[in-house]
């Protein structure tokens, strides 16, 4: 069987002088040039080449892609010694390769590699852990994902150990919004998990009973989080927690890729005409990509009139049969809270989001 082989971005020549030789020679297929973590979890191949000083390599990413049936290779200078060695084997790789090594060399490690592979279906994505996932999500801005998020995760907190995530990839306000700092947040709690986990719980800020991670402290404005740190902080946090809440923004790609990590995917609209039609639209397009997933609509800001409030149901369970409908009213509690950066006391919305609260936590059970 030919290889195929996977390279990650490297300044160093190997990865020229083994593309040049592959082309001129064969003895392998090279199908990727690997510039993140997450393209290195999304491609598929064999094995994977990479440097030890790779600046997305860690014990997580190659965890994740010998689950997803693949070898990891470390490539490092002779000069550098045991410490390259050392960090290669410590991030869990299957073997390692000196740099100089001729294109011939680098070719006989990854079929010696591959022999050795252990014969097994190769998983399309990892189990992930025991923690219950509850993601929030809507079609648009402003229908309530944020104050939803942080009730919700409030609620579920008094009776298990729970953490709100936010994911938001655009507008991450849960720190802004309950008046906390803006460090520590995500970026910290991933750099922890991938390098010192013991420090993880060092990221999340005490609420009450609730832990809070806060999201990106630039607003959206910068790079990115991938989809392969996402999963590995998911992963990493749900081992400390019994529930996580994730605040994961209007729906984006981002989010929609990730909305197959969760037990439960909460999927919040406006409680009007208008915000049923993009409720309905946008959760015919998550059951177009993942049909398994476990939805409850969510109809915020509903008015007092019960004849509304039946019609807006109907509309749903009309389109969605198999879809849970849940009202939340309005409050002018909650704008009061805003105004003050604090949790809301008493009140109708907390009430319902009580309901909803207690219902998926006796799902746990």
């Amino acid at each position: 069987m030919t290889p195929d082989i996977a390279m990650a971005a490297s300044a160093r020549d190997w990865p020229d002088r083994l593309h040049r030789f592959v082309l001129d020679h064969g003895g392998g297929r090279i199908v990727d040039r690997v510039m993140s973590a997450d393209q290195a979890t999304g491609a598929k191949f064999d094995v994977l080449l990479i440097d030890d000083v790779c600046s997305f390599l860690s014990p997580r990413l190659v965890a994740l892609v010998k689950q997803l049936g693949s070898e990891v290779i470390g490539i490092y200078l002779p000069e550098d010694g045991s410490d390259a060695k050392r960090r290669l084997l410590e991030c869990g790789i299957s073997d390692v390769i000196e740099t100089e090594a001729t294109p011939e060399e680098f070719l006989s490690k990854v079929r010696a590699t591959l022999s050795h592979r252990e014969v097994s279906v190769p998983l399309e994505y990892p189990a992930h852990s025991s923690a219950f996932r509850i993601g929030v999500t809507g079609p648009c801005e402003g229908v309530g994902i944020t104050e939803i998020s942080i009730a919700l995760s409030r609620s579920i907190s008094r009776t298990v150990d729970t953490v709100l995530v936010d994911m938001d990839p655009m507008w991450p306000s849960v720190a802004q919004r309950l008046d906390l700092p803006l460090h520590p947040n995500i970026r910290t709690a991933i750099d922890h998990a991938l390098h010192r986990p013991d420090r993880l719980v060092g990221a999340l800020q005490p609420l009450e009973r609730l832990s809070v991670l806060g999201g990106r402290a630039d607003g959206g404005q910068g790079a990115e989080i991938s989809r392969a740190d996402a999963l590995m902080l998911l992963e990493s946090l749900g081992s400390s927690a019994e529930v996580l809440v994730v605040d994961l923004g209007p729906m984006t790609e981002f989010s929609s890729i990730l909305i197959r990590e969760f037990d439960t995917v909460m999927l919040v609209g406006t409680g009007t005409p208008v915000g049923v039609a993009r409720l309905i639209r946008t959760a015919g397009s998550i059951r177009g990509r993942h049909p398994s997933v476990s939805l409850v609509a969510v109809l915020n800001k509903t008015g007092r009139s019960g004849f509304h409030r039946s019609e807006l149901v109907a509309e749903i369970e009309r389109a969605l049969p198999d879809v849970p409908v849940v009202t939340l009213p309005v409050d002018p509690g909650l704008e009061e809270a805003a105004w003050n950066g604090t949790l809301m006391g008493k009140g109708r919305f907390n009430r319902a989001v009580e309901d909803v609260s207690r219902l998926l936590t006796r799902s746990l059970g």
